[in-house]
């Protein structure tokens, strides 16, 4: 009797893949062994509105903020504005913003001029040339990538209210 050549590749492809499968318990198994953060997992937490409202409510007209998870590779924050605050980039982070309440502006990317590295690649001040203005209001979701300059600016009369989730890069 002859075996096909074609036999013989089908045959090839359905015993690697079952060597796969057969491997993937063994890889799971080294995965779950090391660990994947050295700070433990958080615990449960509820805080009513009032309570979160509080955290960021404003009593110089500048800036509320309150950090209220932070872990190794990344931080949660409620910020308020009331002002602008000056023109920042953050080498090392991904901002992953939800505006929660409040309307303003968000002014981002060209080219930060006049600005200080404060450590960590962390460039405060300066001005924006070049830069792209969007209006935010309430329920809109941004993202700046590190590195990007931007500006958050308050609506006149307005406060800018928003969750902030840093991951590191």
């Amino acid at each position: 009797m002859t075996i096909s050549p074609k036999f013989v590749r089908h045959a090839r492809r359905g015993l690697a893949g079952a060597a796969m499968l057969a491997a993937l318990p063994v890889l799971a198994q080294a995965q779950a062994a090391k660990p994947l953060h050295t700070t433990p997992a958080d615990a449960f937490v509820y805080q009513p509105a009032a309570e979160v409202e509080a955290m960021t409510r404003l009593t110089t007209g500048g800036t509320a903020s309150k950090i209220v998870i932070d872990h190794e590779n990344y931080f949660i924050e409620y910020v308020t504005r009331g002002i602008n605050t000056g023109v920042e980039a953050h080498g090392h982070w991904y901002d992953y913003i939800h505006v929660v309440s409040g309307e303003g502006t968000v002014t981002y990317g060209g080219t930060q001029q006049g600005g200080h590295d404060t450590g960590n690649q962390e460039i405060r001040g300066g001005t924006l040339v070049g830069a792209t203005t969007q209006q935010l209001h309430a329920g809109d979701r941004l993202v700046l990538p590190p590195g990007m300059p931007h500006l958050f600016t308050s609506t006149a009369g307005h406060t800018l209210t928003y969750l902030i989730f840093k991951q590191r890069y």
